[in-house]
């Protein structure tokens, strides 16, 4: 098959992206990319059927094309869109997803507008810090991290991500305290484990203590650590009990550079930013209305609800999104009694119908607005 390939050049917020999409006949997948200087920023990969005939690819690829630069297009539209309406907790979500694409300037700046709303916004404090990790302003990130923590000393996110912070500047008593009491505010906080592991053992190799009898101690307290950092995911397992090995034979760098991988993998994953991006498509990207992107939103809360039946942010989220389905319905039938009304003038239960649904469906909608606000 001839190769297929598709390239566009698209300026949003002063920078120039390059979209580059093509089909690989071997791995039979659409694959779009975006770059940035060079660099990878944001891919997507779609799986093509056997035998597909060449047009029928050909349109597929136009259409994953034209979907990377209207994603990208919606983006900065939304970051117009937020800054206008200046509202901290869309500036917050935006930012994070500004990290899922790499694009920390932006994150940076979505960040300090959601402080700059509301100054006691403890998450936005949390996430500028990270951002400011990401691009090794290490400075920059224990500064704002404080900054947060004066405003909410109770909040183990601060603390978790000074201690990760002071390890980064390679001042590990530091980090080991900051990550003790996070750890006070939240003895279950897996990832204050993974990070407080990663700074004993940064600090036993940094003071030659691996060399002395105490390591044995310090060894034994890192692995505690590491085995209340698991969360379930095989991968992480898999991470862990390597390090564990590494430490058990004596091979302390190669295991700190591990644990140093996973961490910086941690920081950089956003969590569910498809809950971020339906959010701000959902208030500021035109698709309030739009049935089919409602259901997948849905369908994607389900799904990761069956891995992880216990978590209450999930079951939050899928509640709101039920509400938002219900307020769609209730729009619809608002249409049809007044249709109904069009057709015949004198149809005196449509009439009544209209009424009451306008009344009392008012404190619904208000409702919702207060929900997602």
């Amino acid at each position: 098959m001839e190769a297929l390939g598709l390239n566009n050049d698209v300026t949003l917020g002063g920078k120039k992206f390059h979209i580059q999409t093509s089909y690989s006949q071997p791995q039979e997948k659409i694959i779009s990319n975006v770059f940035l200087n060079g660099q990878v920023i944001e891919s997507k990969e779609i799986n093509v059927e056997k035998n597909l005939p060449a047009e029928r690819i050909g349109q597929l690829m136009k259409n994953t094309h034209q979907s990377m630069i209207t994603e990208m297009e919606i983006l900065y539209y939304i970051s117009e869109k937020v800054k206008a309406v200046r509202h901290a907790p869309s500036a917050n979500k935006l930012g994070l997803l500004f990290i899922k694409r790499n694009l920390p300037e932006e994150a940076i700046e979505q960040f300090r507008l959601a402080l700059e709303i509301d100054p006691s916004y403890s998450e936005a404090y949390v996430n500028l810090g990270k951002a400011y990790l990401l691009t090794k302003s290490f400075d920059k990130a224990v500064e704002v991290l404080k900054q947060g923590e004066e405003k909410a000393p109770d909040f183990a996110d601060l603390k978790n991500y000074l201690g990760l912070a002071f390890i980064y500047k390679q001042e590990f008593k530091e980090a080991i305290d900051y990550l003790e009491k996070a750890l006070d505010i939240n003895k279950k906080y897996r990832e204050v484990h993974l990070n407080l592991a990663f700074a004993l053992l940064g600090e036993a190799i940094h003071t030659g203590s691996v060399n002395l009898p105490a390591i044995q101690l310090i060894r034994n307290r890192i692995i505690q650590h590491l085995d209340n950092s698991m969360n379930g995911q095989e991968v992480r397992r898999q991470r862990i009990e390597k390090i564990k090995e590494l430490l058990l034979d004596e091979n302390y760098q190669e295991a700190y550079q591990i644990l140093q991988a996973e961490g910086n993998r941690i920081l950089s994953d956003q969590g569910c930013d498809f809950e971020n991006e339906f959010y701000l498509k959902f208030m500021y990207g035109g698709k309030g209305k739009d049935d089919q992107f409602i259901q997948q939103y849905i369908n994607r809360l389900q799904e990761l609800l069956k891995k992880n039946p216990d978590y209450a942010d999930i079951r939050n989220n899928l509640g709101v999104a039920y509400l938002i389905q219900c307020r769609n319905l209730f729009l619809k039938s608002l249409e049809e009694f007044r249709t109904a009304l069009k057709l015949n003038p004198n149809f005196k239960k449509a009439e009544k119908n209209l009424k009451l649904a306008e009344n009392d469906g008012k404190g619904f909608l208000i409702l919702l607005r207060a929900i997602l606000k």
